[in-house]
């Protein structure tokens, strides 16, 4: 039988023998972190504004273009911008993964999510307008304009983030989705409640409350975001 030097070698190198004074493998060297960058308030409230600007200029040219032949019936329009809409999500989505890996991009993938932000929701928006014309349109120009007064106020000052509104804001979402679980309950039994769905007084008062309530969470979120926490 011929042996082949170094064939020992090689085969109890293979199984990891005690006996051969194997190469220590290098440690992988991990890339160090990001260092931490403590941005004043003015540059995070302005980051943000801009942010919601480009937002705003994505969902206005989609609105722009798409809104007058919806208004008239044109189905295929609307499925047109549903279609833009949802590839504005798949690509805004792409981005924050891309973001999450390499966060040295963000200064460059930002302002691109923020305008595949616009595109996505003007575009649901817009095909919702085909089947409840005159609602899901307003309610995207609603949704803006929240924001626009939450981060007016809190530029402003005029709302302060302290604990006890936290505890508040988070008990009173708990509170919202224990109703909601208990009007699913009620109606497997037959029994209803009107201010769920309802369009009267009652259902005002609640939806009043619910919009307060994610204006309120939009508020922490803005003092987390300043607190370098941005989530």
């Amino acid at each position: 039988m011929i042996s082949i030097p170094g064939s020992h070698h090689r085969m109890w190198r293979g199984f990891g023998s005690p006996m051969l004074k194997l190469p220590v493998a290098a440690p992988k060297v991990r890339p160090q972190s990001l260092p931490n960058v403590n941005l004043s308030r003015s540059s995070v409230l302005w980051t943000l504004g801009l942010l919601f600007a480009l937002s705003v200029l994505a969902a206005a040219g989609m609105i722009h273009q798409f809104y007058p032949d919806i208004s008239e019936g044109d189905v295929t329009t609307a499925h047109l911008a549903r279609n833009i809409g949802f590839g504005g999500g798949v690509f805004g989505f792409s981005l924050v993964l891309l973001t999450r890996f390499h966060p040295h991009w963000a200064p460059f993938t930002a302002p691109v999510y923020a305008l595949a932000g616009g595109v996505f929701m003007s575009g649901i928006a817009l095909a919702l307008e085909d089947r409840f014309p005159g609602v899901a349109v307003q309610s995207v120009l609603v949704t803006l304009s929240i924001f626009l007064a939450m981060w007016t106020a809190y530029a402003m000052g005029l709302v302060r983030v302290t604990r006890g509104l936290f505890v508040f804001v988070y008990a009173a979402t708990a509170s919202i989705a224990l109703v909601y679980l208990a009007g699913l309950l009620l109606a497997l039994t037959g029994i209803g409640l009107p201010f769920l769905h309802g369009a009267g007084t009652g259902g005002a008062l609640w939806f009043g409350f619910i919009v307060v309530i994610a204006s309120l969470h939009l508020q922490g979120w803005l003092d987390k975001s300043l607190r370098g926490g941005i989530g």
